[in-house]
């Protein structure tokens, strides 16, 4: 160790930050005759930030595990003359593997007492399943019916397996719900759709969408209905999109306003009904909300909700949109979210039914029914594909080397 240090002195300074330290062996057959070697990662900044704290146990496991492949980095220098491409992406190619092995290995002793142990090749596809946040029982519950299913347990399959990956898609699809899009009613009588949903879900943006939708793809007559007078410029923002679709706009502001509103547009095929942003813990505006609605009489409200928000905030506001009549959800920014396992979690324990996904601003175009397919094709977008180990090209390998004598 005296003589490592010395070393670290001697390349960095005196004044070289000491980050890690550790022994290891090498050589020798079957740890016979294997080498002792100190391993020293040094740095030097003297104002480096100290790794935070993970936020669980598994965090703590992949926080390791990114720190050895760090170390396993800097050790790959080559002796003198030799070239460095072949040998640097070997051993890249068996430390992932090593590291990937104990990442497991530590995954279910972690979890020993709280879940099933899972077999080695579900342990990628569990961790996938969280980091889409998808929740942990979902999760267990989907991986022990596939191990029971083609029984795992005796071994034979990889992790990347394609039947592995087809019975999640059936497992995903098999927890959500039929879809239910907007159904026209038939006979004289208009279709009265309301969205609601909490502030900032991008609610008028999604009501702009179906009015295109159904005018320029289904050739129905569609009207605007807004009650959203709250907010800066959103009746303007509704009012342009009803110039370009050529579609009647009203604004009303009370229930006997949103009566008279129904009653003027009754020569539509449907009425779209764009409301206020409301926080799922404000009752007067929530009953307010109520009576509005009432006095629309429409034939589905649809409850708005954005897949950037909390778990916790989406079952608050499904408990409290509920009783103003909705029964359909329409899940918003997907290309914003971190994780749409967020979707499944919600809806394989509320009773509503699934009716849109939205991404983008782009009107008609970011917009799809929500199909259970769908929706389950998008969690496993996260999840692994092949099960060998990543190869590293001998360009990436050489580079990775440099970079590890330049911090040396």
């Amino acid at each position: 160790m005296s003589e490592a240090l010395a070393r670290v002195k001697a390349d960095l300074g005196k004044d070289a930050v000491i980050l890690h330290t550790r022994t290891i062996q090498s050589g020798g057959v079957l740890g016979v005759g294997a080498k002792s070697q100190i391993e020293i990662v040094a740095t030097r900044d003297a104002h480096v930030t100290p790794a935070p704290k993970p936020r669980s146990a598994v965090a703590g496991v992949l926080q390791t595990a990114r720190a050895q492949v760090d170390a396993a980095t800097l050790r790959m220098e080559p002796p003198s003359g030799r070239s460095a491409s072949e040998p640097a992406a070997s051993t890249i190619r068996a430390e992932v593997e090593e590291i990937r092995t104990m990442v497991g290995q530590i995954l279910r002793e972690t979890r020993a007492g709280q879940t099933p142990q899972l077999p080695a090749e579900l342990i990628d596809y569990y961790t996938g399943l969280i980091s889409q946040d998808v929740s942990a029982e979902l999760a267990r519950q989907m991986l022990e019916r596939i191990s029971k299913k083609l029984n795992l347990s005796g071994g034979g399959l990889r992790s990347g397996d394609e039947r592995i990956r087809s019975e999640l898609r059936a497992c995903l699809s098999e927890m959500l719900p039929p879809v239910a899009p907007i159904k026209l009613t038939t006979g004289a009588k208009p279709t009265v759709v309301a969205l609601v949903g909490p502030t900032g879900v991008g609610k008028t943006t999604t009501v702009a969408k179906l009015a295109a939708v159904m005018k320029l793809r289904e050739r129905r007559r569609v009207g605007l209905i807004t009650m959203d007078t709250y907010r800066i410029g959103a009746v303007e923002q509704l009012r342009t999109y009803a110039q370009i679709l050529d579609v009647p706009l009203i604004s009303v502001m009370t229930p006997m306003e949103m009566k008279t509103a129904v009653a003027r547009m009754s020569d539509r095929d449907l009425i779209l009904i764009d409301t206020a942003g409301r926080s799922q813990r404000d009752d007067e505006r929530i009953g307010e909300l109520k009576k509005m609605l009432d006095a629309a009489e429409p034939d589905q409200v649809h409850l708005v909700l954005s897949t950037t928000g909390r778990e916790e905030t989406m079952r608050q506001a499904v408990e409290r949109f509920t009783p103003v009549g909705a029964g359909h959800l329409v899940f918003t920014k997907l290309d914003e979210a971190v994780g749409l396992g967020v979707m499944l979690n919600v809806l394989h324990t509320v009773k509503l039914k699934l009716s849109y996904l939205t991404s983008g601003q782009a009107v008609p175009d970011d917009i799809e029914s929500g199909s259970a397919a769908r929706v389950a094709e998008l969690i496993l977008q996260g999840l692994p594909r092949v099960a060998a180990a990543p190869v590293v090209p001998a360009a990436q390998a050489a580079a990775l080397q440099s970079a590890g004598r330049a911090v040396r």
